[in-house]
Formats: C-alpha cells, sequence, structure tokens
C-alpha cells in the first residue's frame, strides 16, 4: 500500500467517525418550558417555567374556592433541573412531569 493510499484511509475513517458522532447528538429534546398544575384539597400550584426561569403560584383553600392571597416563588432553569435562589436544586422535569418537593406536577 503506498503513503497516499494510507492517507486517504485515514481520512475517509475520520470523516466516517465524525459523521456518526454528529448524528447522536442531533436529537431533539421536547422543551420544558410551560405550566405545571399539582392539586391537592386544600391548596393549589402553578408552576411557568420559561427559558431560564420559573414562577409558582401558590393558593390556598378548597377546589374551586381559593383564596385571594397567593404565596409566589422563582428561581433559575439549567436544563431540566429548577434552582430556588439560583443555588439550590429544588425540582426536576423528566418529560411532561415536575418533581418538586416530594409532589408530581403535570404539564398542561
Amino acid at each position: 500500500m503506498g503513503k497516499y493510499t494510507i492517507i486517504i484511509l485515514l481520512l475517509m475513517a475520520m470523516m466516517a467517525l465524525s459523521v456518526s458522532c454528529g448524528s447522536r447528538s442531533s436529537g431533539k429534546s421536547e422543551s420544558i418550558d410551560g405550566t405545571y398544575v399539582y392539586q391537592d384539597g386544600i391548596s393549589r400550584s402553578v408552576v411557568t417555567i420559561s427559558g431560564e426561569n420559573w414562577i409558582m403560584k401558590t393558593q390556598f383553600g378548597a377546589p374551586g374556592y381559593y383564596g385571594s392571597d397567593a404565596k409566589y416563588d422563582s428561581g433559575k432553569v439549567k436544563g431540566n433541573t429548577l434552582y430556588y435562589s439560583g443555588v439550590f436544586e429544588y425540582g426536576k422535569v423528566s418529560g411532561r412531569t415536575l418533581r418538586l418537593a416530594g409532589r408530581s406536577y403535570h404539564k398542561q
């Protein structure tokens, strides 16, 4: 085998490897942006994720009779993880479910 043949084979192998590595990373993942809701007998919480930020509104009372007072929390999003005060891990999104403080919030 001549040295040009070896060089061509090496270049072809490098191109094939480059193409196969690129195709693995091009898979699209669903955006986690949206509204997630949790409701029980005494409260209703709505978490809205938009880009790098999240905000949560919690109201207390019976379903359909939530008071006008609400508690708000907010923080940052990195990847699929929600952070409180930008530092403390607060929740994580998997598929269409947000797990936060032991509760499952479902994407609307």
